[in-house]
């Protein structure tokens, strides 16, 4: 890394356990038997060894603060950010105008969040999981990083199904879309097991011969988009909510692991120009990116090869059918947006190791690039599986990543304004980050949570559920599962914290 200064290094000075006798214990085992040796082997091929302990102060020398952008910017300048724009007309019915419009607002609102929490790393040194302690619990945590962890899976599982059918079509149907996951997933091994320097360098320049590819579809297409007229009144508010939910569920995804990526950032850093960065890296591709899916796919509705195209090969048919005028070069363009998935996935793959050491203490124990292998194991077939359902897919777990991210969003919000009275200094993160003692045990978050989930059952709209209070909305219902998940949460938490907090610090607690 030629432009970060010398001492910029993932193997630097990490801080030990706090008072809590149990994780002292868990440190100095991790640094006898096989898995130390498993580090030393790592530290000479240059492979992250760091895992979930907190990065000294003296050693956050990336004082660029324009990196906390750039990887936003390459993880969602990428073809499953085209497509979530598709979904609007395609799966959602709405017209051109409604469906721009839904993106540009449904995604400046819905960056706050993940723009917000990413200033706590800078600040506190710690990963997105294990700040999260503050707020969820010492157990209670666990139980976010496992769903955390279940998230990465899943988005790994269908960011890979999108290039798969990507080059298929390149190849004319001669290939499965097996082959194209699997390549896109060993590609997206080698980079998440190295770790957050070569995250970082391959993020900076990655996003760039995607963007231009894009740039190209737009010029290829602009005079074929179609003005789909909106619908009105109840059909055209349940369908826009339900568009607005799979928006939501994409930004919001990045919230589980904003603080992943820029702990080696000063604590001086200012959180402004943090949180702006990380916003403006956001928002340029989602916004564009999936605006041109959704103007793309409005020609489907008037050009019959291209609606033949779409509804026989998905999304990579679609694609295609927009770079086909241009032949062997339009084939070129798709393997470059074949390849854009790795951007997105080495995020999944490099921060699912994170949230898997935070289960509990032997989980610590195995370094995070193993927990990158595991992780490709497992999404693979499940990608195979469902590589014939895209659109479906894409939109179900968007969704329900939507109504839990919701719920750890407000918790970790009203930690931060209420009981820590917005101060990063009040968390004392370098006592306490891992002093069983200096946080909460989990009840009050999990109960809020429960509290959400009751919210989302009420407000969702599925296949296989609709809430009651969804099906007024719209001829088919509308989801407000994510709102009202985020509003039963938001209401629950306080009140609970409070009493846990009290009752807590009767046994010893300093919370």
């Amino acid at each position: 890394m030629s432009d970060l200064p010398e001492k910029y290094d993932t193997d630097v000075t990490v801080e030990k356990a706090g008072t809590d006798a149990s994780p002292e214990k868990d440190s100095v085992e991790l640094e006898t038997g096989r898995f130390h040796r498993l580090k030393v082997l790592g530290e000479k091929l240059g492979i992250e060894t760091n895992g979930i302990e907190r990065i000294a102060e003296d050693a956050r020398t990336d004082r660029r603060l324009w990196h906390n952008g750039e990887v936003w910017l390459a993880a969602n300048c990428v073809i499953p950010t085209f497509g979530i724009g598709i979904l609007g007309p395609g799966l959602f019915g709405l017209g051109l105008g409604d469906s721009l419009l839904t993106i540009v607002f449904m995604n400046l609102f819905a960056t706050i969040f993940a723009s917000l929490l990413s200033t706590f790393g800078p600040k506190l040194g710690l990963r997105q999981m294990v700040g999260s302690r503050y707020s969820w619990g010492w157990y209670g945590v666990k139980l976010v990083a496992i769903l955390n962890s279940i998230a990465c899976i899943g988005w790994s599982a269908i960011n890979t199904i999108a290039g798969g059918q990507i080059l298929t079509t390149v190849a004319n149907q001669s290939i499965s879309n097996a082959v194209g996951i699997v390549i896109i997933a060993l590609c997206t091994l080698v980079i998440g097991f190295a770790g957050y320097k070569y995250v970082h360098v391959y993020e900076r320049y990655s996003w760039i011969p995607t963007a231009i590819a894009f740039f190209i579809m737009l010029g290829l297409t602009a005079k074929e988009f179609v003005n789909l007229p909106m619908t009105t009144g109840q059909t055209e508010a349940g369908d826009v909510l339900s568009f607005a939910g799979t928006i939501w569920g994409f930004a919001i995804g990045w919230t589980s692991l904003a603080s992943d990526y820029n702990v080696y950032m000063p604590a001086e850093a200012s959180p402004v120009r943090v949180a702006g960065w990380a916003y403006l890296g956001l928002n340029i591709p989602l916004i564009l990116v999936e605006m041109l899916g959704a103007a793309v796919m409005t020609v489907t509705f008037a050009n019959p090869e291209w609606e033949a195209l779409y509804q026989s090969q998905e999304l990579g048919g679609l694609v295609w059918a927009s770079l086909s005028s241009v032949g062997g070069f339009g084939k070129f363009l798709m393997v470059v947006f074949m390849l854009s998935v790795i951007a997105n996935n080495i995020i999944n793959i490099y921060s699912l190791g994170l949230s898997m050491q935070v289960w509990g203490s032997w989980f610590h124990y195995i370094p995070r690039s193993i927990y990158a292998i595991v992780g490709t194991a497992i999404y693979i077939p499940i990608a195979i599986a469902g590589a014939n359902n895209f659109a479906e897919s894409l939109s179900d777990f968007m969704n329900v990543l939507g109504y839990w991210l919701a719920i750890y969003n407000v918790i970790y919000i009203e930690e931060f304004i209420i009981f820590k009275r917005c101060s990063y200094e009040n968390y004392r993160a370098a006592e306490t980050w891992n002093d069983r003692k200096s946080h909460t045990i989990g009840f009050a978050a999990f109960l809020a949570g429960c509290c959400g989930a009751a919210g989302a059952v009420l407000g969702m709209d599925q296949v296989w559920w609709i809430g009651p209070l969804a099906k007024p909305i719209g001829t088919y219902g509308g989801d407000i599962g994510f709102e009202l998940s985020f509003a039963f949460a938001g209401i629950a938490y306080p009140p609970l914290r409070w009493l846990e907090a009290k009752i807590l610090r009767n046994y010893g607690y300093n919370v």
